[in-house]
């Protein structure tokens, strides 16, 4: 079972640092992308078949894993609800300490 943290998507075996990105698509579908945050395997590893990495090793140019979910991907609506509480938490900004 996948499970969609704020910074990290899990299978339960594998861990992997991620960004979420909500409807960034310039023909107006609905989306969540999911970026890796760091180069490797891991987020392929969970999601094998959705994965898109555009590295070309002819040239030296590393690309960091993505995954976009439409609405009519199964875990679409988990994932989209962890990105809107991602969003929320950001739009809150930092929490005040005793030195700001």
């Amino acid at each position: 079972m996948i499970k969609f943290n704020l910074f990290s998507v899990t299978d339960g075996a594998r861990k992997a640092k991620v960004w979420y990105s909500l409807d960034n698509r310039t023909d107006g579908k609905k989306c969540v992308t999911i970026c890796a945050r760091e180069y490797g395997a891991q987020l392929r590893k969970i999601f094998p078949s959705d994965t898109e990495n555009l590295t070309d090793l002819q040239t030296d140019y590393f690309d960091k894993d993505r995954v976009r979910l439409f609405e009519s991907h199964p875990l679409y609506q988990a994932a989209r609800t962890t990105a809107n509480r991602l969003e929320l938490k950001r739009s809150k900004g930092p929490k005040a300490t005793a030195w700001n």
